[in-house]
């Protein structure tokens, strides 16, 4: 018990000192945190407008409208998910600065749990201004949900799906104790992660082989489940569904985090790893 209220007492305390340092005042933060996920939705806007030129036209079940309110939802989903730059545990491994985590009696991992309470915190209240402006400026495009209910089931499985990224972000982190290319794999999961999250297309539209497939991985329950739920097109009772294979995912990847990091560190010998 005592282990646990020390864990939490860090936690609170990491999480204050990233929210200042990342909510300190200059362009960056405004780039990285505001625009952050904002601009492939946009173009897109643009792509799926040529395709349906056709007023009655529709892709897939959805028409010109719908695809605008799927790709800001998806946008706005995205941003809660975290993301490959949130974690600097691969720089830290390959200058060895994580040797000092070895001699401090606290565990690491509720250090870099830190960077994913301020990433949520800071995404949550950079939404809700974007989602208030939306709606005050094009109140004819923003998308309503179907009901609170709708909203909430929503919610729940993007935060869910952000800590499945977020231990997957953590992992590949820590493959810098045996690999040199972590930066090409993050951009290699990223982008396999945006398409199987359905950022841009939605998985309802994708062939049903692949579909049924992308069902089945975490990222498909991190975006585009979501954004039909909010929208009622998709029936309620996924969200059961949508959960267990959440939770499992959490289940394997927490398995996977421990174990890369106790193998990383048995092998860690300090800078130039």
């Amino acid at each position: 018990m005592s282990s646990l209220l020390r864990d939490l007492r860090l936690l609170g305390i990491a999480f204050v000192y990233e929210l200042r340092k990342v909510t300190a005042w200059r362009a960056g933060f405004v780039v990285r945190e505001l625009m952050r996920s904002m601009w492939r939705p946009l173009v897109m806007i643009f792509v799926y407008r040529a395709m349906l030129l056709e007023p009655d036209a529709r892709l897939g079940g959805y028409d010109f409208p719908g695809l605008v309110g799927y790709l800001i939802l998806a946008a706005s989903f995205e941003k809660l998910l975290f993301h490959q730059r949130g974690l600097d545990l691969a720089d830290q491994i390959f200058q060895g600065y994580v040797t000092k985590y070895l001699t401090m009696p606290v565990r690491f991992f509720v250090l870099a749990l830190a960077r994913f309470v301020q990433h949520i915190a800071v995404q949550g209240f950079v939404l809700a201004v974007l989602w208030i402006l939306g709606w005050l400026l094009l109140p004819q495009w923003w998308p309503q949900p179907h009901s609170a209910a709708a909203a909430l089931s929503a919610l729940t499985l993007v935060l869910l799906g952000s800590y499945c990224a977020f231990l997957v972000c953590f992992v590949v982190n820590v493959l810098a104790f045996w690999l040199d290319v972590i930066w090409t794999l993050s951009a290699m999961a990223s982008f396999v992660f945006s398409f199987a999250a359905g950022v841009l297309v939605p998985v309802s539209i994708m062939p049903e082989w692949l579909a049924g497939t992308l069902r089945w991985m975490f990222p498909y329950w991190a975006v585009s489940a979501p954004v039909e739920l909010f929208l009622g097109r998709l029936d309620p009772s996924a969200l059961s569904h949508g959960v267990a294979v959440l939770l499992a995912w959490i289940v394997a990847l927490e398995l996977v985090r421990e174990l890369a990091w106790r193998r990383g560190l048995g092998r860690h010998v300090g800078a130039g790893v």
